[in-house]
């Protein structure tokens, strides 16, 4: 074969493989690098966006004694309880509030109370004092539960910190849309 006829058999196989190589560049860094069409019409859009049934958003650690009496007056003491305890303060998501402003492109998030969602004790830390008392775990669960929650509900730093992470939450997973779009989150 010369070297003519040998261009002209593999000639085909390079423009193939040429116009497959322009193709490919072409649906890569053309059609797939345009931005994704986002549109925000309404809150409820946005609500698919922050759809979490239930969001704990800080934690209080606590280190406490339960008193547990023999009486439902509470005057007479039986023993006192030291526990460990986690109590997560958070929010049901599908509580918060989304109002678009399409005009002034902007995005009012009205935030619901926190509250108390989660209360852990751990039984592994409880010491009754005095030992000899005798109380059922259930009725000693009961107390420390209250009593962590009561403490919990006190804290004003665990309450400013839920409000702020839960802030940073929304913000975070509404961000790449609201951007998008030119929108503003404002917080009421």
């Amino acid at each position: 074969m010369t070297k003519q006829q040998l261009r002209f058999k593999y000639l085909p196989s390079i423009v193939i493989s040429i116009v497959f190589i322009v193709l490919a560049c072409v649906f890569r860094f053309v059609i797939l690098d345009k931005p994704a069409v986002v549109s925000i019409e309404t809150s409820s859009n946005l609500m698919d966006v922050i759809n979490i049934a239930e969001l704990s958003t800080a934690e209080f650690r606590y280190r406490g004694i339960a008193e547990v009496y023999k009486n439902e007056e509470k005057t007479k003491l039986l023993c006192r309880i030291c526990y460990n305890s986690i109590v997560k303060a958070g929010i049901d998501m599908e509580n918060v509030k989304l109002d678009v402003d399409t005009d002034n492109k902007q995005v009012t998030a009205v935030l619901p109370d926190i509250d108390i969602k989660v209360t852990i004790i751990d039984e592994d830390s409880m010491a009754i004092l005095p030992s000899d008392a005798k109380v059922g775990i259930e009725d000693m669960l009961k107390c420390c539960k209250e009593d962590a929650e009561t403490e919990a509900k006190n804290s004003k730093e665990l309450f400013a910190t839920a409000q702020d992470n839960l802030k940073e939450t929304i913000q975070g997973l509404m961000f790449p849309i609201l951007k998008a779009e030119g929108y503003s989150l404002v917080w009421k």
